[in-house]
């Protein structure tokens, strides 16, 4: 055993090593019978689905869907860039709609939601795209793919509202900019946006550059010292989320702050406004969501930990209200997968161990396998052999669903990155 997991031992397992009473099972951590017992327990405990016509259908998807039923909050974790994802991740969304289920939490900025959620009520996903195509590059992170903004769109058709709960894009100023402009309706708040547009222009990298990241925050300011006298809260609050964006993109682009500042600054950012969003509908509907959240923050565990995740938060603050969450990590399987934040694409290798993994022989090729983990935690102890961030995914998600020989997903504008 690792002294990182020594160390995190609970109480009683201390007392238990302390009065010999160990299980005799756990004390041999990679003999080949603790090993047979994970593989058996795997086996048992594996539901399988299949992806046809968009739709996610078989005895896996019906397990998946009785599962979010059964809670409040419906958390799915992914890989970045799949074309199959967002389609699996929409027909659960379908189905669980006839559940209760309402509004659709994405890896987005609060505005960029609001501007998604109108596009697509007022022309479903024609609109979508024409919103993210009218600009050079991905004011909409994400959903600047094709299948996401199919997925958002079928979502929206189905009831949802879309919130964003993230910073805003990097590359998203151009759209901040033109919602400025309508809303102006002085002439220091007009020259104040064409001002941010032309230095936008040249020296943020212009339309395509991370002009978010890039600005200093003093000329953001001076953008929002512009609309205070008039006390638009509106266009004050979409400043104040650009300064906070700016805030946490600056160890990325400007080399000022700390990337430990960054991360948890973010993580904070998400946990406030999805309680937010979670309080004005109870203001507005009387009663608790039931929240389908798609972001690669679902986690209850950080796998770095130096910061309690999302997912973590979210677990926690549910059960604190009496209600419940069930996570899920939908990955891919062989196939091929775009550069993200989430590593340097190409080839997929599984987010769980590898070609070589101990999930290896239990993923189908041919059908979507979905492993419930939670049936391997009564003995987690015993399960010392498994590769570090296996070992944590067994307590920091529910369900891991691995789709074999996934797609890049289809870019709807260039990415400026070049991939």
């Amino acid at each position: 055993m690792s002294i990182r997991r020594f160390l995190f031992l609970p109480l009683t397992a201390f007392l238990l090593i302390g009065f010999g009473m160990v299980p005799t099972h756990a004390q041999e951590p990679d003999s080949a019978a603790v090993r047979a017992a994970f593989d058996s327990l795997v086996a048992a405990n594996i539901h399988t689905a299949t992806l046809e016509d968009d739709r996610l259908t078989g005895p896996g998807a019906d397990w998946l869907v009785a599962r979010g039923a059964e809670v409040d909050h419906f958390l799915m974790g992914e890989r970045h860039g799949t074309a199959e994802i967002p389609k699996v991740a929409a027909s659960l969304y379908e189905r669980l709609a006839k559940h209760g289920y309402g509004p659709v939490a994405l890896e987005i900025g609060p505005f960029a939601g609001e501007a998604t959620t109108e596009a697509l009520r007022e022309g479903g996903y024609p609109a979508l795209e024409g919103l993210v195509t009218r600009y050079e590059g991905p004011v909409l992170p994400f959903l600047s793919w094709k299948e996401e903004s199919k997925m958002a769109a079928r979502m929206v058709e189905a009831g949802a509202p879309i919130w964003g709960i993230d910073y805003e894009f990097i590359y998203s100023l151009p759209m901040h900019l033109d919602a400025l402009a309508e809303q102006a309706e002085t002439d220091r708040e007009r020259e104040a946006v064409q001002n941010t547009r032309t230095k936008m222009s040249e020296e943020w990298g212009g339309e395509k550059g991370p002009a978010v990241a890039a600005a200093p925050p003093s000329a953001l300011k001076e953008l929002r010292a512009a609309f205070e006298p008039r006390g638009d809260e509106k266009a004050l609050d979409r400043i104040d989320a650009l300064l906070e964006s700016n805030a946490i993109y600056a160890p990325y682009v400007r080399n000022t702050g700390s990337f430990f500042e960054s991360r948890t600054r973010r993580e904070t950012l998400m946990k406030e406004q999805l309680i937010e969003h979670i309080r004005q509908w109870e203001t507005e509907h009387g009663e608790a969501p039931n929240v389908f959240h798609k972001n690669a923050h679902t986690a209850k565990h950080s796998t770095e930990g130096i910061y309690i995740p999302l997912g973590g938060f979210m677990a926690e603050w549910a059960r604190a209200r009496g209600e419940e969450t069930f996570h899920v990590m939908a990955d891919c399987h062989g196939g091929q997968i775009p550069k993200t934040g989430q590593g340097g694409g190409g080839a997929c290798t599984t987010w769980l161990g590898g070609e070589d993994g101990p999930f290896a022989k239990h993923l189908r090729e041919d059908e979507i396998t979905i492993i419930d983990l939670r049936a391997l935690r009564p003995r987690y102890f015993d399960w010392d052999f498994l590769p570090d961030k296996l070992h944590e995914a067994i307590v920091s998600i529910d369900a891991y669903i691995a789709i074999p020989d996934v797609q890049r997903s289809e870019p709807l504008n260039p990415i400026p990155r070049g991939e």
